[in-house]
């Protein structure tokens, strides 16, 4: 019997997030080159053209061999760079993200696009192009998002995702280029609108919210949201997305079903190129993108099979993202919210019975939370016995905070006078999560202390997939029970 071709991509997209473990593990540099991509195309094509099922075998193994020829040549970089260790260095790299500002006027710098430029110990000049990213600092210049930017200093070994570091560079040119980026200019000229209006604090928490800004958030604020466990509110993603794409449908879904497709592809894509494209970002993109055309013709996915996909699909963009919080974090909500929180749902409200508005926040915190936890411990070495308070008083304002912070940008460029009454409704909502998060980030004796980066914090999600699966066996159970007392009463 053959199986559904469906199944062998899902078989490929495992194949691809199980291969980035491996690769993590093993760090391949033997399969470099396009035979060994044509090899792993045909593999799959192979094995869903036959449809077998022996062969969904053949569909995984491919998978892995994909993401090994997609980190071969990440992998040969990072052993071209480790060899240039210690040596003095001029680099050409391109601003991807947003510099976070530090004290003292240093900004961290993430950079891409590498071009090396070195000699070698006879004097020849070399110039090697890289890919990858690297960190380095630099003090008291004004560099943002897109810029390109050549540095000199000694190159350092890399830490987490970066191949190489660069600490205390001499910039010997920055390079803004024109038009620029047009969706930062935007961002930009926006923000300022929103900061004329309101206060710093309730400014930098609004445009956080709206813009995923999180540089402009006080650094004591920040470490209140970290304590009870909020700091993804401030990072743009898959709910800021979701709000914006559902005012798009509502507005534009009464005209025609294309229209409403198309708009919230232009909302997602104008979104994203403001906030930039972020490990989250991408996720929630391709989450928002898929459905949509899903929904479009007709269909249903389900969220474990949409999770696999876009996942591998992410993986295979930026392999590196396997070790990425913001990565790991967007994908542990989202499942925990897609797949944990409706059997939850189901077990006290039944399958027709759906909960209410506050129940629902309840039941999502929690999933999110369950799946979330263990990588925060992983990270950061602690979690917060609150945080699931905290999340119920605060997520069900996000989305009017965003609303009210939009409206205050929005008036600030086009009418002032109403700008100013905006500002005074946006100040109380504002007003409000600062309070909450405040009161809750004093109470530190909720805050528990784990070693941090110890693997086997990881163990924990044994149980919790345990659980689901009895839950799962436990409500089909008790639905062909119903099913066996109400038959004979139709017989």
């Amino acid at each position: 019997m053959k199986l559904h071709a469906s199944w062998f991509v899902l078989a490929n997209a495992a194949g691809i997030i199980v291969g980035d473990i491996l690769a993590l593990i093993f760090k391949p540099t033997f399969m470099g080159g396009v035979l060994w991509v044509i090899t792993s195309i045909l593999v799959f094509v192979v094995s869903m053209m036959i449809a077998a099922k022996p062969l969904i075998v053949l569909a995984f193994v491919s998978g892995i061999m994909l993401i090994f020829c997609r980190v071969t040549p990440d992998n040969i970089s990072k052993e071209y760079i480790n060899n240039m260790v210690g040596k003095d260095v001029t680099v050409v790299g391109k601003i991807t993200k947003d510099p976070e500002e530090k004290d003292a006027g240093k900004k961290n710098l993430i950079l891409e696009d590498l071009e090396f430029e070195f000699f070698n110990d006879d004097g020849v000049q070399n110039i090697q192009k890289c890919g990858g990213k690297i960190f380095t600092q630099i003090t008291n210049l004004d560099v943002g998002r897109s810029d390109k930017i050549v540095l000199s200093g000694v190159i350092s070994e890399g830490f987490g995702n970066y191949i190489a570091t660069v600490f205390r560079p001499e910039v010997k040119e920055i390079i803004h280029p024109e038009p620029g980026d047009l969706f930062l200019k935007f961002r930009n000229f926006f923000a300022d609108g929103v900061k004329k209006y309101l206060p710093e604090k309730e400014a930098g928490l609004g445009l956080g919210f709206l813009l995923g800004q999180k540089s402009g958030v006080d650094k004591g604020f920040q470490e209140s949201l970290r304590v009870v466990g909020l700091t993804h509110i401030i990072v743009a993603s898959g709910a800021h997305l979701g709000v914006l794409i559902s005012i798009a449908r509502k507005i534009f879904g009464r005209l025609s079903r294309f229209s409403s497709l198309l708009s919230g592809m232009v909302f997602m894509a104008i979104f994203i190129g403001i906030t930039g494209v972020s490990a989250s970002m991408l996720r929630a993109g391709l989450v928002v993108g898929i459905s949509l055309i899903a929904w479009y013709y007709g269909r249903k996915i389900h969220p474990l099979r949409l999770i696999l996909l876009v996942a591998a699909i992410t993986l295979m963009i930026s392999p590196e993202y396997l070790t990425d919080l913001a990565w790991l974090l967007s994908f542990a909500s989202f499942s925990g919210i897609l797949i944990i929180a409706p059997v939850i749902a189901r077990i006290f409200y039944g399958k027709s019975k759906k909960p209410g508005f506050i129940a629902n926040t309840f039941i999502s915190s929690i999933s999110a939370s369950l799946l979330c936890t263990p990588i925060l411990i992983y990270f950061y070495g602690s979690f917060s016995l609150i945080s699931t308070i905290a999340n119920i008083l605060i997520l069900p304002t996000v989305s009017i905070a965003m609303g009210l912070t939009f409206l205050v940008g929005i008036f600030a460029i086009f009418v002032p006078l109403i700008a100013s009454i905006a500002r005074e409704v946006a100040l109380w909502v504002l007003d409000y999560q600062i309070a909450v998060v405040e009161f809750f980030g004093d109470k530190k004796e909720f805050l528990v202390a784990i070693p941090a980066e110890n693997p086997l914090i990881f163990l924990t999600y044994i149980p919790i997939a345990i659980s689901l699966v009895v839950m799962v066996i436990w409500q089909r159970k008790k639905l062909r029970q119903r099913f066996l007392d109400i038959e004979p009463m139709l017989a």
